[in-house]
């Protein structure tokens, strides 16, 4: 029998529990390293992004995965387009670029 965990075939139906779903699964395992609804549940907040400057070594997957959002400067380094504020329906584009920063230098800043 083949397992998987999402798209994974290794993992689907796999937990560390030993139940045959997983937390994962049915969206409870949450947080700024898993997306789910425990963050970022309530998407009518509004989202600013910033860039940690001291912390950004310049791998561009910031403007390479939400180029509407980030863009470089002269030497390669992030930088966040405008004010920082995050459109309406481009709230997962800002996840996904901050989750993918291997230096953790996007910071989401959502406001009620």
């Amino acid at each position: 029998m083949i397992r998987t965990w999402g798209n994974c075939p290794i993992f689907r139906g796999w937990s560390l529990a030993g139940g045959n779903a997983s937390a994962h699964d049915e969206g409870k395992a949450a947080g700024p390293d898993r997306p789910g609804p425990a963050y970022g549940a309530d998407r009518n907040n509004a989202v600013k992004v910033q860039i940690n400057s001291e912390r950004c070594q310049g791998h561009g997957r910031c403007y390479d995965l939400a180029p509407q959002l980030f863009g470089d400067d002269d030497e390669g380094y992030g930088t966040v387009l405008g004010e920082g504020a995050v459109p309406p329906g481009e709230e997962d584009s800002a996840r996904l670029a901050a989750l993918n920063c291997p230096e953790h230098a996007i910071d989401l800043l959502e406001e009620a």
